[in-house]
Order: C-alpha cells, then sequence, then structure tokens
C-alpha cells in the first residue's frame, strides 16, 4: 500500500510532505515496483528527469524537479548512474544508458575533480549535501562508503559500454575503477574490514561501519573477507547482539538484507523485519525512520516499503539472476507453514508455492518460456530446471 501512494505521476518520498521524486527513494521503490506490478515506466520517466537537470558540474540533483542548491546531492548523482544499470537489469534495454551518455560521461568526470592525488578516494565537496544515510557516517574527508559507491557505479557502466559495444569506453572506466580499488586496499584492517576514509590532512579515520562493510560485499571487494563482514558487522546489528558504529536507517539496510539474504541468512532477515516492520504493519503504511517522532517525519515513506520484495525473494525463494530475468535463482527459506508469490516479469509471471504437509514440504515452481531457474534445494543436487517444477522435500 506503501509503494502504491507513494507513486503518484513520478515517484515520490512521502504523499504527505513535499512529495518529491528523490532519487535514491526511487531506487529502492522502483525494485518494489518490480516485483508488484513489473512497470517500469515510472522510473524510465524519473530516469530521463533527473538528467535532464544538471549543475554546470555535471551532477544531477538529488530530485527533480527542482531548483534548489540545497538539493544537490553528489551521492545521489552516483544513485543515479547505478539505476541506469537496474533498468537494463530489469528489462534488457540499454536504450535509457544510450540516451544519457553525455551526461553519465559529464558526472564522471566531477568525481575525476574531487578525486584527491594523494589517496585516490573522492572527498567531500562542501558546496553540496553529501547524504550518503541517515545516520552519522564519517563525511567531511574522503568517506569509505562514498568512494565504494562510485566504485560500483564505474563498474556497472563499464558493463553498460561493454554490453553496447563501446568497448574502449568499458575497459576506460574499469581501469579506473581498478585503480580505485587499489585505494581502498589501503584500508583494509589486519581483521579484513574497512576503515572509515581519510580525512582532509591524509589519516586513516578509525573508525568502521556497517555501510562501509556492505557496500565492500556488494562490490567485489576483497570477497575473502566477507565472512568477517558479516559475522562482526552485519549479523550482531540484526540479531541485536550489538550495534558496530552507526546504525542503517530503514532505507539503507535494504543494502544490508541483500547481502545477508546472498549469503545463507534469510531467516535472520525476516526475524528481524518482523520486529521492526510489525508496528508499521499495524499502521498500516511503512516509515521514514523505524520510529518517526516528530512532527515533520513521514507515516508512509516507500523508501522503507523494501520487505515487499525481500520477503519474496527469501521466503519465496525467486532472486534474479539474469539480465531481463532470463534466469533466477530458486532457493526458498521455509519459515512457517506455507507461502505462495507470484513475481511478474518482462518474460511473464513467475509462480513459486510451497507447503507443509507432516513430515514433507509440497514445493513447486512455475516458469514462463525463456526464464530458467538454477535450483537450490536442500537434499536434491543442484541443477537447472525449466517450465513447471515440482518436489516433495524432507521436513
Amino acid at each position: 500500500w506503501t509503494q502504491r501512494v507513494c507513486s503518484l505521476d513520478a515517484y515520490v518520498d512521502t504523499p504527505w510532505r513535499e512529495q518529491a521524486q528523490w532519487w535514491g527513494d526511487a531506487r529502492v521503490q522502483a525494485k518494489n515496483t518490480f516485483f508488484l506490478s513489473g512497470d517500469t515506466r515510472l522510473f524510465r520517466r524519473g530516469i530521463a528527469q533527473i538528467g535532464a537537470q544538471t549543475t554546470p558540474d555535471g551532477l544531477t540533483y538529488g530530485h527533480s524537479p527542482t531548483i534548489a542548491h540545497s538539493c544537490i546531492l553528489p551521492d545521489f548523482t552516483l544513485i543515479w548512474l547505478i539505476t541506469l544499470w537496474d533498468y537494463f537489469w530489469q528489462t534488457g534495454s540499454l536504450e535509457p544508458f544510450i540516451e544519457q551518455e553525455q551526461k553519465i560521461l559529464r558526472a564522471l568526470r566531477y568525481f575525476q575533480t574531487i578525486t584527491d592525488p594523494k589517496t585516490g578516494l573522492i572527498g567531500y565537496d562542501k558546496r553540496f549535501w553529501l547524504f550518503l544515510d541517515w545516520s552519522g557516517l564519517f563525511k567531511e574527508g574522503y568517506p569509505t562508503v562514498y568512494s565504494l559507491w562510485l566504485l560500483i557505479a564505474l563498474e556497472k557502466l563499464a558493463s553498460l559500454f561493454d554490453c553496447s559495444g563501446r568497448q574502449g569506453e568499458s575497459r576506460e572506466l574499469m581501469a579506473r575503477a581498478g585503480r580505485l580499488r587499489k585505494s581502498l586496499s589501503l584500508l583494509i584492517r589486519k581483521d579484513g574490514l574497512l576503515w572509515d576514509g581519510f580525512t582532509f590532512g591524509g589519516k586513516i579515520v578509525k573508525s568502521t561501519s556497517i555501510h562501509a562493510q556492505t557496500l565492500a560485499v556488494l562490490a567485489g571487494f576483497h570477497p575473502e573477507h566477507n565472512a568477517i563482514r558479516v559475522e562482526k558487522c552485519l549479523l550482531p546489528l540484526i540479531r541485536g547482539t550489538s550495534e558496530p558504529g552507526p546504525a542503517p536507517s530503514s532505507y539503507w539496510i535494504t543494502h544490508v538484507f541483500e547481502v545477508l539474504a546472498a549469503s545463507g541468512y534469510g531467516a535472520d532477515v525476516v526475524d528481524f523485519i518482523q520486529r521492526k516492520w510489525m508496528p508499521m504493519a499495524q499502521h498500516g503504511t511503512t516509515w521514514e525512520n523505524f520510529a518517526p517522532c516528530h512532527g515533520d517525519e513521514s507515516f508512509s515513506h516507500a523508501w522503507s516499503a523494501h520487505p515487499l520484495y525481500h520477503l519474496m525473494e527469501i521466503i519465496g525463494g525467486i532472486r534474479q539472476g539474469a539480465v531481463g530475468w532470463k534466469k533466477i535463482i530458486y532457493q526458498p527459506h521455509f519459515l512457517g507453514s506455507n507461502a505462495e508469490v507470484s513475481v511478474p516479469t518482462p518474460l511473464g509471471i513467475i509462480y513459486s508455492s510451497w507447503r507443509r504437509e507432516g513430515r514433507s514440504i509440497q514445493v513447486s515452481l512455475a516458469l514462463p518460456k525463456g526464464i530458467s531457474a538454477e535450483l537450490r534445494l536442500p537434499g536434491i543436487a543442484p541443477k537447472i530446471g525449466r517450465g513447471h517444477l515440482s518436489w516433495k522435500l524432507a521436513a
């Protein structure tokens, strides 16, 4: 319901307050929509609207339309760049990427201008609002989180250039990403966690954030350290045993869920959602923060409606595995007594259901033509499946 009421003529942050098309919000709202209806029109239109308003530096505004200087968020420009990949991943279409190519290149040149020649990381530009998240993250220097977003954007764009037959541009961006990876490697602690960045004076900021560890996993940055990042930072937060550093907001925690679910900790994610989102469910809409307490905070914010798709991925077991949904990874977590899920894709609707019956679990999966599934079911050897499938598994 929250996703629907925040989808007007554009994705808006809330139908109650400024009703602005904030692009960090919109990225989450788009994925919500992909799992809810499969409709990409608001997302496609928003990509064009954000690209239509840029500063002389090449930055996009944090939302569109606006003329407010205070609404220029360089990290939301990086999010906008990444959403060009998101659109391609969902639809298989390069059309918006090709349309926005010159805007993309201008934005990337801006991030070259704020790259520190000593550390190799991008830095806080005092002219603009560096958001990153509603938390106490380190920002006024060369933040690790900021450069990790740039790393993800560079590699996603390199893939888009490659897919569009522009191998020269792809290689150039991958080389730039390689240099950034090398610079970020200077911030790896002995235990594999990442420090939070460098000060303007070049000193290491000796704190570690959940945000940095999460993005490191998503960026494939030194994956040999992923287990310690999950076990030392992400799981303690989700399980409530400790809060190592600034806690992600109800918006940003979607990235933590993504990492944990892919790492086999879907049950922990579902338990956390039950604890934190039950008050929202009882209220009827999802909130701007976990516990809004001020008069100007929203009780209808679709940037925190992401359990819509996390639950479908975890309990329903349907996780996208290839561009345009040509492949999925099927791995349901059998939490509770039964589940039924339908996920719309460009190739048709995927249906998944399972039910506990005595000492067995009846499972069925129906795939449209053109979609294959990498099957990861307990007691069954991994294989590729197509069409209509069913199993009887031991409970």
